[in-house]
């Protein structure tokens, strides 16, 4: 059994894939990305009647869950989410009452015992971004249900994400390796000295790896 390498958390538009990308081009990791398997169009379905959350929010706890312990084989991977973040959607939809009682009963059992199977990883890179950057990116990336999910669900969840270092320090025993990167600046990616200075960072945390110039990649 491996251990996944770095894990990067943060809310929908944050820039997490943008992070997932330059990880894995310049420190030379492998990309699980995240992956939701909904022949039934339960995503789309939530976005316009709340009483599918339970059944999409199970469907996308046992794909990451699957993602998890096939990323875990070698020591390698990178994730883009996983099955910590899944739990802050959980909590925000029992909160919203998406949720019934006996509903969050059954996905916080379900999760407990999956848990049991995760090794934590080496590192979590932490991504935030101011609200407002967040809103024009889904405007203008132009998912249609995403915009059609409406302001005050992404404020809600927003607001969910921002204790997120505090609840995995929760979840998980002993100590955490974390760094969070804002990436409210829409130019991060263009900035050679930004990206730099990042990649020195997180390439402390492994030391055995060179990072590679941005003209070998």
């Amino acid at each position: 059994m491996g251990q996944i390498q770095i894990i990067v958390e943060g809310m929908t538009a944050s820039g997490k894939s943008t992070v997932v990308d330059l990880l894995a081009k310049r420190l030379g990791f492998q990309v699980m990305p995240e992956e939701f398997r909904d022949p039934l169009d339960l995503l789309g379905r939530f976005h316009h009647d709340r009483k599918w959350a339970f059944p999409m929010q199970l469907n996308f706890l046992v794909t990451r869950f699957a993602q998890y312990l096939c990323a875990s084989e070698e020591d390698n991977y990178i994730l883009d989410r996983s099955v910590f973040g899944d739990k802050v959607y959980a909590m925000l939809y029992y909160k919203d009452r998406y949720f019934k009682d006996s509903q969050f009963g059954c996905y916080l059992t379900l999760y407990d015992s999956l848990l049991h199977y995760v090794k934590k990883p080496r590192l979590f890179v932490i991504v935030r971004c101011e609200f407002d950057e967040i809103m024009r990116r889904i405007h203008s990336r132009g998912r249609q249900d995403e915009i059609d999910a409406g302001e005050s669900y992404w404020r809600n969840l927003y607001d969910a994400y921002m204790p997120f270092l505090d609840f995995l320090k929760s979840e998980l025993p002993g100590d955490i390796d974390f760094l969070e990167l804002d990436l409210t600046d829409p130019k991060f990616i263009e900035t050679p000295s930004m990206v730099d200075e990042f990649l020195g960072r997180v390439a402390k945390y492994f030391p055995e790896r060179r990072i590679i110039p941005a003209d070998e990649c």
